[in-house]
């Protein structure tokens, strides 16, 4: 027997891109992988957020096929502090190159 999905993964993973893209150009990221990379780690914190936590924090998993306003928040919630973790390891690791460094021999 085939699941019937409901309506909100859809919703978390669209407010999840949709944060990620604003936080990307807000923060005048131009280039396409950034702006890639920005989207796709709004999409998973929202997407972990909406029904991971929820379902943690609740201890029952939530209903798909009914809109809950908490699920949202959380989603929501998630996407941004997961951008800020992106952010914050861009600012430790350092901009990503695009070929390795030649290794220096030692004489």
């Amino acid at each position: 027997m085939l699941q019937e999905n409901g309506i909100n993964p859809y919703i978390w993973c669209f407010v999840g891109g949709l944060i990620g893209l604003v936080a990307g150009l807000v923060a005048g990221q131009k280039e396409r992988i950034v702006v890639i990379e920005n989207v796709l780690v709004g999409v998973f914190g929202a997407f972990i957020g909406g029904d991971f936590l929820v379902a943690m924090f609740s201890g029952v998993p939530p209903d798909d096929k009914v809109f809950h306003l908490r699920s949202l928040m959380a989603a929501i919630a998630t996407a941004v502090a997961f951008l800020l973790a992106l952010r914050l390891m861009r600012k430790i690791v350092g901009p990503m190159r695009a070929s390795k460094q030649k290794t220096r021999r030692r004489d």
